[in-house]
């Protein structure tokens, strides 16, 4: 019984304190009288006490959360994989892209933290040539040079971002201004029909060659600065960011784009979409 009488004190303590957020007129004088009507009938419990504590709940600060979706084009610094993988693949006309997922919450006024998983996939056949930092012996023959066909990357970049909005105050679209900084890691895998000889520009008829189809693989630190502009709040919101990552790269003897760049960095312009803001 008693177990039941806690229940329905703390339901109704809890209802009281909804009912004053959503009344602006009920303030706390209110509760005075309530402590009044409550001395006057000797009550055994200390009502004083557990109306102090349903203010306290009324004082805590909601948490704002939200999540949604970004498409971002990628623009690689580095010439070598830039070379391999432009943003514009007039080929195929389409745009080297990346898709994110992201999910947030405020930990201050004016600052947010994230989490955001991301994928990206690229397959393409552009004439690129990696000349073997050690030669290829297969059987009697040493081959030099390497011409992959058929290039394909996947990419999983795992980040937690932090956002800080310095015109938060504003009452003007300034208020959605952000700049931030995010840290993580990322796993980068290449696939290649490699053709091996010992041409520089490619295929020659009658050649010794030799054909393979390989794959590398590696995870890297993922460092990120951004700034843009963040959704308008309410149920549903966009906006739009750039960001510069810095990913180093395992530079190997491997005939890949990716082990014989010196990095991963990229350029990114990012439209977002956000959803419970």
């Amino acid at each position: 019984m008693k177990i039941f009488l806690s229940i329905v004190l703390t339901a109704a303590l809890l209802t009281g304190n909804v009912i004053a957020q959503e009344l602006p007129g009920l303030k706390f004088s209110d509760k005075k009288n309530s402590l009044n009507f409550f001395e006057k009938n000797k009550y055994s419990y200390d009502t004083k006490s557990l109306l102090d504590k349903s203010y306290q709940l009324k004082k805590r600060k909601t948490v704002t959360s939200y999540f949604g979706a970004g498409y971002s084009f990628i623009i690689y610094t580095a010439n070598f994989m830039n070379k391999a993988y432009p943003v514009l693949n007039f080929s195929s006309g389409d745009f080297l892209s990346e898709i994110n997922v992201f999910y947030g919450f405020s930990i201050a006024k004016a600052v947010t933290l994230e989490f955001e998983p991301s994928i990206l996939f690229t397959r393409n056949n552009r004439a690129i040539h990696i000349e073997l930092k050690e030669p290829l012996v297969v059987g009697s023959n040493t081959f030099t040079w390497a011409h992959p066909s058929s290039l394909s990357m996947l990419a999983f970049p795992l980040a937690v971002n932090v956002r800080f909005f310095p015109l938060f105050k504003l009452k003007t679209f300034g208020r959605l201004f952000f700049i931030g900084a995010g840290a993580g890691a990322i796993w980068i895998r290449e696939e290649y029909d490699n053709y091996f000889n010992n041409s520089p520009t490619g295929y020659l008829i009658g050649e010794n060659f030799y054909f393979n189809t390989e794959s590398t693989s590696q995870w890297q630190p993922l460092l990120r600065v951004m700034a843009g502009f963040t959704g308008a709040g309410g149920a549903f919101g966009f906006g739009g960011e750039v960001r510069y990552n810095i990913v180093p790269l395992t530079q190997s003897g491997e005939p890949f784009v990716t082990r014989y760049s010196p990095n991963y960095n990229s350029v990114d312009l990012t439209l977002r979409f956000y959803f419970g803001l």
